[in-house]
C-alpha cells in the first residue's frame, strides 16, 4: 500500500530580512500544503539563517521524534498499556566539513508517564523502532534513551 504526500516549498528572490545573519539572499522559505497551515522555515543560524525559525535539521529531528512517538503510542494501545504523558527532548548531531555534511545521529529522550513497568516500556520502544517508517528511511543511528515515571509526575 502506497501513501503519497504533497507539499509546496516556495522561496522568493528578495533581500534577506534584517533578522537573518549575513548573506546576499534570503534564507527563508514557506512550506505549504492544501491541508495544513503554512510553516516558515530558514537555514540554521550557523548557515546564515534565522535562529527563530525552524531549519531543515530540526524538522528532520521533529519528524523522527513524532514518528517514534506515534509508533510507540500505537504499540501501547495495541498492548492495552495506558500512557498518561509523553515528552521527548530530542537532540541531533550534524557533521559539516568542506562544503558538505550529514546528520550523524539523533537521540530521542522520551520521558513516559505510565503505570507500566520499565521493561514493558522498553518493549514498546523496540516495537516503535520496528514500525517507524522515517527511522527506517535514514542512514544514521536513531538512539532512544527513555525514562519511565509514575502518573502524577509533571512532565512539562
Amino acid at each position: 500500500m502506497n501513501h503519497n504526500f504533497e507539499i509546496r516549498l516556495r522561496w522568493h528572490n528578495g533581500s534577506p530580512t534584517e533578522r537573518e545573519i549575513g548573506g546576499d539572499y534570503s534564507h527563508e522559505a514557506i512550506i505549504t500544503s492544501d491541508k495544513h497551515a503554512a510553516l516558515v522555515a530558514s537555514a540554521a543560524g550557523g548557515f546564515g539563517g534565522d535562529v527563530r525559525l525552524w531549519n531543515p535539521e530540526e524538522l528532520l529531528m521533529a519528524a523522527l521524534a513524532q514518528c517514534h512517538m506515534l509508533s510507540f503510542l500505537y504499540a501501547a494501545h495495541e498492548a492495552g498499556i495506558e500512557i498518561v504523558d509523553y515528552v521527548d527532548e530530542t537532540t541531533g548531531t550534524m557533521n559539516y566539513q568542506g562544503g558538505s555534511g550529514a546528520m550523524t545521529s539523533v537521540t530521542l529522550r522520551p520521558t513516559i508517564e505510565t503505570t507500566a513497568s520499565a521493561g514493558d516500556v522498553d518493549r514498546l520502544h523496540e516495537e516503535a523502532e520496528a514500525m517507524c517508517v522515517l527511522r527506517a528511511s535514514v542512514n544514521f543511528p536513531v538512539n532512544v534513551e527513555s525514562v519511565t515515571t509514575l502518573p502524577g509526575a509533571n512532565l512539562n
